[in-house]
């Protein structure tokens, strides 16, 4: 066969090739009955148009498509969406009731394939994410919460020293040096000091502001990082700086692993409670789980998550509280009361009582949502049912925390900040929390909710029995700064967004 030839076989082939699949899609698979566009079931170009052209518009887009085809759509050739809030229990659902696969195509998205959070497999997510529960726990986050204490502490000292210049604060700066301290104090050895640096560490934050940037883009082509590892470092360097700034830090996470391992760091843990890292090294553990490769990406995860989404929900709820008198009057007096002397902060335990403290807080989750991005989840070896329609074994499906989050017939007037619509606690906030899915649910919800929680009760009252009148909000638009308008798997403002400022008086 000559060249003519067998270039006229392979264009024919490749042509049979897109029709079978385009035929296939469209009458022949599992889902091809469900509603939504056909130009959605047919090619993954569409979500694409919507991630990487709108720059993280398609939640919004699958609000759209809910209200002309209904409660539940098929938004690409193999994911089906569900909008209805009472599904929530029967897609995010506990070991116990079944097995809950990840859907693979999504691994490549936060640049950490084989990290706990990436992990496809059911029973491989629930042996590694074993290994971290007893660290996340509601107790051994109350046993940690003095050291959360000290951030708070730490960053309102800060804060106060910044009033004798006038000089605005970016709150994403701030509350993402805070938090990322308290995380990386509790996985390293020592924190990374971000609160002691003029900056406030924004090497860091620019770091996870890059790489959620990129998300859509991993998720679109998934070869893209493999290629990029493959290449020298300067031509990274050349091309995708972003990239390379990434990957710089992931070797600093294998050479402080492996400083762990090496028993170089063990004078810094003797002076109080072993590391995450250090104590998984010494687990029973299977070798790949603790190799410094794998373990870089769990940093990468743990990191990331304890630092970007809790510092996005305090800035958020401080520009809300301070832009409401009401709010910012009844906060600051509940905690005057429970506080009366701000240089004796309370326990968490006793935070966690206060009931308007709580409202704020769950209002803060609801209002930030926590991850934007639809979470799918595969049940590998059982059929869903959605009302009529039977969910084939295999599928996945998802949810979204902005859609129900949003959702006018549970939270009205979605788009104010309200906490007094979770009061009384014991009645609407019960009521309410069952819609509350900031940290997801199920087998694999959040592992840091703990965490989180404990970082917004503990910094919302610090701050607010600290600093609450004197801070006001200076040069932030609220449809540019605030007002969530992307999702890079986190909510993400408009791109022009300078942040949330404040300045703090006297």
């Amino acid at each position: 066969m000559d060249l003519a030839s067998s270039l006229q076989f392979v264009a024919v082939a490749l042509v049979f090739y897109i029709v079978y699949g385009a035929v296939y899609r469209l009458y022949f698979s599992p889902i091809a009955s469900f509603p939504g566009p056909k130009l959605a079931a047919l090619t993954f170009w569409y979500e694409f148009y919507y991630d990487v052209v709108r720059r993280g518009r398609y939640t919004w887009k699958i609000a759209e498509l809910h209200k002309k085809y209904g409660p539940i759509v098929r938004i690409n050739p193999r994911e089906i969406h569900i909008i209805d809030p009472d599904f929530i229990d029967e897609l995010y659902v506990g070991a116990s009731k079944r097995k809950t696969d990840l859907w693979s195509w999504t691994v490549p998205m936060l640049g950490t394939p084989n990290s706990i959070l990436a992990t496809v497999d059911h029973d491989l997510h629930r042996r590694r994410r074993n290994a971290y529960a007893t660290f996340f726990s509601k107790q051994s986050i109350r046993n940690y919460s003095s050291v959360i204490q000290a951030a708070v502490d730490k960053l309102c000292l800060r804060l106060r020293e910044s009033s004798k210049f006038g000089k605005p604060v970016n709150l994403l700066h701030t509350y993402s040096a805070m938090t990322g301290d308290i995380v990386t104090g509790y996985c390293f050895p020592e924190s990374y000091g971000l609160l002691d640096k003029p900056d406030y560490g924004a090497e860091i934050y620019e770091l996870f502001a890059s790489t959620l940037a990129n998300v859509h883009i991993l998720k679109h082509f998934p070869l893209l990082l493999p290629l990029l590892l493959a290449l020298p470092e300067w031509l990274v360097q050349f091309l995708v700086p972003d990239f390379a700034t990434t990957f710089r830090w992931q070797r600093e996470w294998v050479r402080q692993i492996n400083a762990i391992k090496s028993g170089a760091d063990d004078e810094k843990d003797r002076a109080g409670t072993p590391s995450i890292f250090r104590t998984l090294l010494d687990a029973d553990l299977p070798p790949y789980d603790k190799s410094a490769s794998r373990l870089m990406e769990d940093a990468q995860t743990l990191l990331g998550g304890g630092s970007v989404t809790t510092s996005m929900a305090l800035a958020l709820a401080t520009y809300y509280i301070l832009s409401d008198d009401h709010v910012l009057r009844t906060l600051t007096d509940e905690l005057a009361t429970a506080i009366p002397d701000p240089a004796h902060p309370l326990p968490l335990v006793e935070l966690e009582k206060l009931e308007y403290l709580t409202a704020t807080t769950f209002e803060t989750l609801r209002i930030s949502h926590g991850v934007s991005h639809r979470l799918q989840r595969v049940s590998p070896d059982q059929s869903l049912r959605y009302h009529d329609w039977i969910i084939p074994a295999g599928t996945p499906v998802s949810m979204t925390s902005v859609h129900i989050h949003n959702n006018v017939d549970i939270f009205p007037e979605p788009h104010l900040f309200k906490p007094e619509r979770w009061l009384p606690l014991e009645t609407e906030g019960r009521r309410l929390q069952k819609y509350l899915i900031a940290f997801s649910r199920g087998s694999r919800q959040c592992l840091g909710m703990n965490l989180g929680s404990a970082e917004l009760y503990l910094g919302l009252a610090g701050v607010f029995r600290t600093l609450g009148h004197s801070m006001r909000v200076v040069d932030t638009v609220k449809e540019r700064d605030v007002d969530i308008c992307r999702d890079i798997f986190t909510p993400a403002m408009r791109e022009d967004t300078t942040g949330i400022k404040v300045v703090i008086g006297e």
